[in-house]
């Protein structure tokens, strides 16, 4: 497994390491300051775009390049658009919203639901209704990261330490990897699909290490539901992770909480290490990359 896991992370060309190379700008929805933020990658510039009021989690995009964020103690889920500056409330009623995920086809959008009990709830931006995909009945126990394969493949970090595998019709779990023995909050958070790997690539925090998995898919799902269906990344000197994006050329953008990641996968390395108090959420800016 181990090879080819390395296979994985190293045999792409490695042009994408060319000195000059511009980094793309990164929204950040900030923890820390309550608000979204502009991060360019190549000057450290943060600008404050929106301050919320409250403190927001993770953050995607639309197609018409919209900002959605989800604000936990507030149990919405909201969208502000950077064009016009005004900020809506897509969905209320929902506590301890967290990650985000748009569907294939941009019709509607998957709300990780953390506890009390967990759930993944389904948003349809036409109607503005929310329906449960995942209930109860599921015991996720928590729920936080959520993301499609290119396959249409659907998975989340449930309980921390294990990555479930969701049917998204029926939101029946169709197989389970156990990253680790559970210890409190250890494990899985941020969750994303990188087609330059053709892998998933989740944050892992907590006492027992700060890192990245790369977790092997095929069309069917799990490559396999052992500890050989994954491999651990240490990211040293890094006190926090959380939301997780690729580009698809072989970097990874991470919200390390009090600093915003880049993570460049052939290499193995952390290129950029950047200072912003509070990063959580990240999407990369459309056109900048």
């Amino acid at each position: 497994m181990a090879k080819h896991a390395i296979k994985l992370l190293f045999l792409p060309v490695l042009s994408l390491l060319a000195s000059g190379q511009q980094l793309p700008q990164l929204y950040i929805s900030s923890e820390g300051q309550s608000s979204l933020q502009l991060l360019d990658l190549n000057t450290s510039k943060l600008t404050t775009l929106y301050q919320i009021g409250a403190k927001p989690d993770d953050m995607t995009l639309n197609s018409a390049g919209q900002l959605i964020y989800s604000v936990p103690n507030w149990g919405t889920v909201n969208l502000w658009d950077p064009t016009t500056g005004v900020n809506t409330v897509l969905a209320t009623g929902i506590p301890g919203a967290r990650d985000l995920a748009i569907e294939p086809g941009g019709q509607s959008m998957l709300i990780a639901k953390y506890s009390a009990p967990a759930e993944i709830v389904r948003y349809n931006f036409t109607s503005g209704e929310t329906t449960v995909l995942v209930g109860k009945s599921a015991k996720l126990g928590t729920c936080d990261g959520i993301a499609y394969d290119e396959y249409g493949n659907l998975y989340a970090v449930s309980n921390h330490n294990t990555i479930v595998q969701v049917n998204p019709t029926t939101g029946a779990i169709l197989a389970t990897l156990v990253l680790e023995p559970h210890v409190g909050v250890n494990g899985g958070d941020g969750l994303t699909y990188d087609s330059y790997t053709q892998s998933l690539w989740a944050t892992h925090d907590g006492k027992t290490g700060i890192g990245l998995l790369q977790i092997f898919v095929t069309p069917s799902g799990f490559m396999a539901t052992t500890s050989s269906g994954f491999v651990y990344l240490p990211l040293k000197g890094i006190g926090n992770v959380d939301g997780i994006k690729s580009d698809g050329k072989g970097n990874l953008y991470i919200g390390a909480i009090w600093s915003a990641l880049v993570y460049n996968i052939p290499s193995n390395t952390i290129t950029k290490n950047i200072v912003v108090k509070g990063a959580d959420g990240v999407s990369l800016v459309p056109g900048t990359y």
